[in-house]
């Protein structure tokens, strides 16, 4: 949630949860009417413990809300 509040500070994030395996992460941008899908990936990809992974995803996620806000603006 960190990397959305550092490009779009006041966006309001509203969890959804599933309990389902393998588990997914789903960043969605609500834009006007429609739904903007910014990033998905395997949770595990953001765990800490897989530092590689989760610097790679980090970057990808955070290029797509910069991209975002450049197409909003």
């Amino acid at each position: 949630m960190q990397s959305v509040r550092d490009v779009f500070p006041s966006a309001k994030i509203t969890p959804n949860c599933v309990d389902k395996y393998p588990v997914r992460v789903m960043i969605d941008a609500k834009v006007g009417t429609s739904t903007v899908r910014v990033w998905e990936g395997d949770q595990r990809s953001l765990f800490m413990k897989y530092a590689s992974k989760r610097k790679k995803s980090l970057e990808v996620m955070k290029k797509n809300l910069e991209i975002l806000m450049e197409d909003l603006e």
